[in-house]
């Protein structure tokens, strides 16, 4: 797994509007650790959350929980993240 990626506890998914939605990868005190365009169009069921699932295997994390998104009072869809096994 890549080492900026090794304190990441949250995936933050918004939607930037025009159909483009972001990514950002955050530690325990929601500092970013990095962000990704996500070149995807549609609702966030079906069409975004598979592609964000993806990328987090990529970035070599996996979301925790059977349940994990939520939505925080930003309006994204946060959910709670840990390194692959």
């Amino acid at each position: 797994m890549p080492s900026r990626f090794t304190a990441a506890r949250w995936a933050v998914v918004s939607d930037d509007g025009d159909g483009r939605w972001r990514l950002t990868v955050t530690d325990e005190a929601d500092d970013e650790l990095g962000t990704i365009g996500l070149g995807v169009e549609g609702s966030w069921e079906p069409d975004v959350e598979p592609h964000v699932r993806f990328v987090l295997v990529q970035l070599g994390l996996e979301l925790a929980g059977s349940r994990p998104w939520q939505d925080d009072e930003l309006g994204h869809h946060r959910a709670p993240v840990l390194p692959l096994a």
